[in-house]
């Protein structure tokens, strides 16, 4: 019997250690997408990262104030024959920032023309845009009425754009 145990101790030893070098299958998943506008219309951002990450609004220590961010966007409305129509913007939720309880507000413009919820804004005229044109698109704080409190801001900035 002691031999059974002898022989079957080296083989339960090799046993675990090919099982612990055994490498762990791993999953990685990659997000991609694709974003080809058709070429008679879009409003594209100049640096894709505009859209794909987050951005940041410093905090200015010196003023203590939080600064606006603002963007440049490609813009083209154009059709093959007549008038190319106007390009129109709206904000699709309101544009806030917040911590917790405590909220800051965003004024958003895009062309320097201002954006407001739900409603549409004519940011370019029609035939305004039928070559590529550039355009920033801004997003300044509205410093709360009791100031600036500390916290970690984050928030959404939802904005359509429209070639009626």
């Amino acid at each position: 019997m002691f031999k059974k145990i002898a022989i079957s101790a080296p083989v339960l030893a090799l046993a675990f250690v090919s099982s612990a070098a055994m490498a762990v299958p791993q999953t990685h998943n990659i997000q991609v997408f694709a974003d080809i506008p058709s070429t008679d219309f879009y409003v594209q951002p100049v640096n894709h990262d505009t859209v794909a990450m987050p951005q940041q609004l410093l905090w200015n220590a010196t003023t203590s104030k939080l600064e606006g961010i603002s963007r440049d966007f490609k813009a083209k409305s154009a059709v093959a024959t007549g008038t190319a129509p106007a390009i129109k913007a709206t904000l699709l939720d309101p544009a806030v920032m917040s911590s917790g309880t405590e909220e800051i507000q965003l004024a958003v413009r895009f062309n320097n023309i201002a954006l407001t919820l739900g409603s549409e804004a004519e940011v370019f005229a029609a035939d305004a845009a039928t070559s590529e044109v550039i355009a920033p698109l801004s997003i300044t704080p509205i410093e709360p009425g009791t100031g600036y409190k500390e916290g970690n801001y984050t928030g959404n900035v939802r904005v359509m754009f429209d070639a009626p």
